[in-house]
């Protein structure tokens, strides 16, 4: 458990060194080489690292020993098993495919930060402290699936929906539920309004009366292994729904007058209202934790932007709030971010802490090949 708060209090210190003064480019751009080396690393040495590690064990075992007489394994998706065929003929062991998939799910979410974060560090510490890097240890197939989803946000703010749903066909090679992308490309062009939140509120309903019956009718379809499972049947604790939850609501109730609602914002907001909901259901549903890794990815670019957005204009809500706000000098406002900041920062790592004494995604604790 011990390197997972180093590897924290490392970013932390890559930050101050590089991004908390006179922030540039170039800054952004060692900080995040710095920090996502440190995730490599981990991620790469790792030995019997996440729940799933035994089961890709055995499986890339399998299907390198079948060869390319058949495409199918299990009900695994035909693009990770291909891949998994080809990459035992240039591989010559497990701990090399290991490191491959390593880093075709880090890299592209550097990239991802990079490019996209107007604060990088802050999005790189929500990053890991939301479980989004220990699903990658984790969920395997469905992290390539993330990958290419932060690959189609250009074409979401381009709104280029062919693009994009070639590359969401392309994920579902490797995890069918990124399907949900594609309803979910529409949903977020819905205005930031008080009527689309009961929208929200009415689906949140419907869902809860009928989802029982309706995941298990899915699940007859799709991965047939979560069917009546205790992924149904039990849910993820509250805990993980405060932080997507709160961000979903301050981002709500700032998206009129201190938020610059553009588009790019408005699909940002979208998203981490689905995610709060996808969080509030896997409370039920502990399955529909899968679902939220697909909209979480982009609630980590919200994040920065509210910081900013009240650093300039302050936290304001209301005609009257614009009015007050008006006689604070800079340095409130200032202040003011670095408290929100602070919060969300603090109640990201209390989550972290939770999941680690709870082993989420099965990381603790923490073991190498190289002493193995």
């Amino acid at each position: 458990m011990l390197i997972y708060h180093l590897n924290n209090i490392l970013i932390l210190i890559w930050a101050a060194i590089f991004c908390f003064k006179k922030p540039s480019k170039k800054k952004n751009l060692i900080f995040v080489i710095l920090a996502f080396s440190q995730l490599l690393a981990i991620s790469i040495f790792r030995y019997k690292i996440g729940y799933d590690y035994n089961m890709y064990a055995t499986g890339e075992f399998n299907m390198h020993m079948e060869g390319f007489e058949t495409l199918q394994y299990k009900d695994w998706e035909i693009g990770f098993v291909l891949l998994t065929k080809v990459l035992g003929l240039v591989f010559p062991n497990f701990y090399y495919y290991m490191a491959f998939f390593a880093v075709i799910s880090l890299v592209p979410a550097a990239i991802f930060i990079y490019k996209n974060s107007k604060i990088p560090w802050i999005s790189t510490v929500l990053y890991v402290n939301t479980f989004l890097f220990f699903m990658t240890m984790n969920f395997m197939r469905q992290a390539v699936a993330v990958s290419l989803v932060m690959l189609s946000w250009h074409f979401i703010k381009k709104k280029k929906f062919f693009k994009f749903l070639v590359i969401i066909l392309i994920a579902s090679l490797f995890h069918q539920t990124v399907l949900i992308m594609i309803p979910i490309y529409f949903i977020i062009k819905m205005k930031i309004k008080p009527q689309g939140m009961i929208i929200y509120a009415y689906f949140l309903l419907i869902f809860y009366i009928s989802s029982t019956d309706l995941i298990n009718i899915l699940t007859k379809f799709l991965h047939e292994e979560y069917n009546r499972s205790i992924f149904v049947t039990e849910g993820i604790s509250f805990v993980y729904a405060i932080l997507p939850t709160a961000i979903a609501i301050i981002a709500f109730l700032l998206s009129k007058y201190t938020i610059n609602m553009s588009d790019e914002n408005k699909y940002l907001i979208n998203m981490t209202i689905i995610t709060g909901l996808f969080f509030i259901t896997a409370m039920r549903h502990g399955i529909i934790e899968r679902l939220s890794y697909y909209t979480l990815i982009f609630f980590i670019l919200l994040v920065p932007e509210i910081y900013l957005s009240i650093k300039e204009k302050g936290f304001c809500i209301t005609d009257k709030g614009i009015k007050r706000l008006a006689n604070k000098t800079q340095k409130q406002k200032q202040i003011i971010a670095s408290l929100v900041l602070l919060m969300i920062l603090g109640i990201s790592y209390f989550s972290f802490i939770y999941g680690l004494s709870e082993n989420a995604h099965g990381v603790v604790p923490y073991n190498t090949w190289l002493s193995a």
